[in-house]
């Protein structure tokens, strides 16, 4: 007795060929939808235009069986060359049974410049607040990026946290790039205590351009086997103050866990612009034991500020340290630096949390 094997379900691909870059100047264009290697025949094709669905002219959609017993199948559908010129985003939307997601998406526009012809997929990026905001401002922001999108239409972005506390959110304009693609940001602001709290934020982000929703989470992770930093100020050379051009200032912190660290400098009790002072790590130490960590910070000055008795004080944040921050200053006139556990304000704004 013959035993009927029931039918397993096999995902589809799908690939979206367009016209080319260059060289056809034809009024009418044509978009193909190709799907292989699928079973059941029963894929599902819609077409979309700028995330909008629209039945297009001319549409033609054709299956068969192939030799190793799947199916191919194609879309076909005509399109004017105005539309195609002014960037308008055509979509193929394909559902099938055996899709793990509600469907697959296939987006093309014109190719201006060349690599909008191989587009890469919408990208979510969720970035953690800056170690400035944690230990100056005390409000903090996190931020969603989502870039690759080849139209900004119907994008949707959603924040959730675990406390199911308020959400204070600015979602920026879109941001057309370099390679005609769009890019948006969305922000949260936040306590900086409750992301020091280990509290999680969830950024989700839907587009037609998208199969499923994309969703990125993040969270502070509690570190374990916390060390403070010891820092160390070294004042200019004597050969180098001897050119009377710039005097050269360095902050050594070294021993610390986790990697995260903060490395800022005032001049007479004012934050300096950052352009004036490069930091060079955090590294990991490889000749200590415990892998401690250690960052370089060089502050350039006028050789006269140093020489009139400017005071300079290199600041460093580390969740390790008694009171968040370590101030170590040196000044012409002490010859040596001096420090003290402080918490300092290093910004203008008042702090308040949001």
């Amino acid at each position: 007795m013959d035993v009927e094997c029931p039918l397993i379900p096999v995902p589809l691909q799908v690939n979206l060929l367009t016209p080319p870059c260059e060289g056809d100047s034809s009024p009418v264009l044509e978009l193909i939808c190709l799907l292989w290697d699928f079973t059941p025949n029963e894929a599902k094709v819609e077409w979309l235009v700028n995330g909008i669905k629209k039945d297009l002219p001319g549409t033609v959609y054709s299956s068969a069986e192939g030799t190793n017993g799947l199916f191919m199948g194609q879309s076909r559908v005509n399109i004017s060359r105005e539309s195609w010129n002014k960037e308008d985003v055509y979509t193929c939307k394909v559902s099938h049974p055996a899709l793990s997601t509600d469907y697959e998406m296939r987006n093309a526009s014109k190719c201006i410049p060349t690599d909008r012809c191989d587009p890469r997929p919408v990208e979510v990026f969720l970035y953690p607040p800056s170690l400035e905001d944690i230990f100056v401002a005390h409000n903090t922001t996190i931020t969603c990026l989502v870039t690759n999108l080849e139209t900004p239409s119907n994008l949707e972005i959603s924040w959730s946290r675990g406390s199911k506390g308020t959400l204070d959110v600015v979602t920026g304009k879109p941001v057309q790039q370099q390679n005609s693609t769009y890019s948006v940001t969305s922000i949260l602001r936040v306590c900086a205590e409750e992301w020091k709290s280990g509290e999680q934020f969830t950024c989700t982000v839907k587009h037609p351009g998208i199969p499923s929703a994309i969703t990125k989470s993040i969270h502070k992770t509690k570190a374990t086997n916390l060390q403070a930093p010891s820092v160390y100020v070294y004042p200019p050379s004597a050969d180098e103050l001897s050119l009377q051009e710039v005097a050269t200032l360095t902050c050594l912190a070294k021993g610390f866990r986790p990697s995260d660290i903060m490395v800022t400098w005032t001049q007479q009790g004012r934050p300096v612009s950052q352009e004036t002072f490069i930091n060079v790590g955090p590294v990991q130490d490889t000749a200590e034991k415990e892998l401690n960590y250690f960052i370089y910070s060089k502050l350039s000055v006028l050789t006269n500020e140093w020489q009139r008795g400017d005071i300079f004080a290199c600041v460093v944040g580390h969740e390790g340290l008694p009171m968040t921050f370590v101030q170590k200053s040196v000044d012409k006139a002490s010859g040596k630096p001096t420090a003290v556990n402080v918490s300092v304000v290093l910004s203008d704004t008042e702090i308040t949390c949001y």
